[in-house]
């Protein structure tokens, strides 16, 4: 609840300091005492714009500050506006935003009159206010309708992330299956680029290898007289028939015999040699092509045959999960159907319900404000579907609710917040708040002119409902009526002080109880403080609004 609020400077307010109770404060004063400066400076906490023209003439700036207490928690804000600079504002005693502030305070204070921005005429708000009339009807399928709807949202922004994915994913895809068929067409094996570069070399030198190997040969195994292979053949055979005379030589007539034999596997291998090299032109061509499109493939995929391999296993791999992106997409796609059809048919469901406590609400709300002087009153709840299908939802559900108003008898209802005065919106809250409890939306509730036109028996009725409303819920009125007076738990005057020979003029507020309380009563009631019959009148108000209810 607002506990204190301290005010400096601030148009003719020198100073003042007003700690209210948790119950139904009321604020009296003569016309032109300035009670609107009161609605002012709480105006400025809720971040309404202010400038130098209320600071107080001669002061340097104006300050507001406010002390919320709520249990054991407690919330100091302020707001200052300083001559030639920018307001400040603080939080806690930190600097601050006014948007800030007036975020802290939004579950804290709410004002009803004519100039202040009110929180019942946004759609949203009366669209609470519906619900609440029927809680136990609305709020589970409320929840019911939130938790489909939050499911549905969230499946849908899931496959649009994906789906905003899809092109680069079909890009991609494209790219590998491109890459994957042009690596799969070459059909690369493990090695082959060493082995394809060997061949390759060696056909480009086929002219010096023949010469050289076929010379090689021919040395050893050749037609001519001194051939190796024939000389060693006829030392084996010598050295054979010698060690048959002298057994020391077997073992050198076994090595020229090993000579022999490794000579002879080598000319034959050098003969395979010479017949295996090709110099075939057409078989050089295919292996000159076969050597590019392997340095191509290395080029775009790796440095070797092996790499090229190891990259179109990954990229075999990379395009088997992006495939699977798009089954993956059409199961969530078919997911987001079924949940906003869900959430579709239990916006149905709250729509419903809402038709059916719409009519019984606007009647009880127009029984109040007949009980609160406006006999002509017509209040209507008019529900407006945003058209159909998912599209149509929002997170409170299919439509949206429009309060109807009308205080004149053969004036259709139109908007509350386009027809309404500052004193038949606040009755309007009242006769709303009186039916609809509306839990621990707001701690304190502020309303000024809430009794214009009021007076006598009805004037009465509008005390018993603020008091009414503000045993839960802390209540701060500025009022004319000396019969909302008498419920006050808490009641603060507010007088203008002239001083003719200074040439000053200065707003004192000051807190009434005991005789000061009846006499204000009294001048309120039109009579002098002396006028017995005004304070016998005064008293038995008081002694009345304290009797049991």
């Amino acid at each position: 609840m607002l506990a204190e609020l301290s005010i400096d400077d601030l148009v003719l307010i020198a100073r003042a300091r007003l700690q209210f109770a948790a119950g139904l404060n009321v604020i009296t004063g003569e016309t032109g005492a300035g009670k609107t400066l009161l609605a002012q400076a709480i105006g400025l906490l809720l971040g309404q714009k202010g400038d130098e023209d209320l600071i107080r003439p001669g002061a340097s700036r104006a300050l507001v500050q406010a002390l919320f207490e709520s249990g054991d928690e407690s919330l100091a804000v302020a707001r200052e506006l300083p001559r030639g600079g920018r307001s400040r504002a603080h939080l806690d005693g930190l600097l601050s935003s006014a948007a800030a502030i007036e975020e802290a305070l939004r579950t804290r204070i709410a004002f009803y009159g004519e100039l202040e921005h009110t929180r019942l005429l946004q759609l949203e708000r009366q669209l609470d206010i519906l619900d609440a009339a029927e809680p136990q009807v609305i709020a589970p399928l409320a929840a019911e309708y939130g938790e489909a709807f939050a499911k549905a949202q969230g499946r849908a922004r899931e496959l649009d992330r994906l789906r905003e994915e899809g092109r680069d994913r079909a890009r991609e895809i494209d790219l590998l299956e491109f890459q994957v068929d042009e690596i799969e067409a070459a059909q690369v094996e493990p090695g082959e680029d060493g082995r394809v570069a060997q061949e390759r070399e060696r056909l480009r030198h086929a002219g010096k290898l023949l010469e050289r190997v076929g010379g090689a040969l021919s040395l050893l195994s050749g037609d001519r007289e001194s051939a190796a292979l024939d000389g060693l053949r006829a030392a084996q055979r010598l050295l054979s028939e010698a060690s048959a005379l002298d057994p020391t030589l077997d073992v050198l007539a076994g090595r020229t015999d090993a000579l022999s034999a490794e000579a002879e596997d080598v000319a034959i291998s050098l003969r395979d040699y010479v017949d295996a090299l090709d110099a075939d032109p057409a078989h050089r061509d295919a292996l000159e092509l076969r050597h590019d499109k392997l340095q191509a493939l290395k080029r775009k995929y790796g440095g070797s045959a092996d790499e090229v391999l190891t990259y179109l296993a990954e990229a075999q791999q990379r395009l088997a999960a992006l495939h699977q992106f798009e089954a993956d997409e059409g199961e969530l796609a078919t997911g987001v159907a079924v949940a906003q059809a869900a959430a579709v048919a239990a916006a149905g469901r709250l729509s419903e319900a809402r038709e059916r406590v719409a009519p019984g609400f606007a009647r009880r709300v127009a029984e109040e404000l007949r009980k609160l002087a406006m006999p002509h009153a017509a209040f209507a709840v008019e529900l407006r579907r945003r058209g159909e299908g998912w599209d149509a939802l929002g997170a409170r559900g299919a439509e949206d609710a429009e309060f109807l108003f009308s205080a004149n008898p053969g004036v259709p209802p139109r908007p509350l917040r386009d027809t309404a005065s500052g004193g038949e919106l606040s009755r309007a809250v009242l006769a709303m708040r009186s039916i609809v409890t509306l839990g621990n939306d707001v701690e304190t509730l502020i309303f000024d002119e809430v009794d214009t036109g009021i007076g006598g028996v009805t004037a009465t009725a509008l005390g018993e409902r603020l008091a009414r409303l503000a045993a839960t819920t802390q209540i701060i009125c500025i009022t004319h009526l000396p019969q909302v007076v008498a419920y006050a738990d808490r009641h603060f005057a507010i007088a203008k002080q002239t001083d003719a020979v200074a040439g000053t003029t200065e707003t004192l507020v000051s807190e009434l109880d005991g005789g000061a309380r009846v006499d204000e009563i009294c001048r309120m009631l039109g009579t002098a403080p002396d006028d017995q019959a005004a304070r016998r009148h005064a008293e038995q108000l008081l002694q009345r609004a304290a009797a049991p209810r």
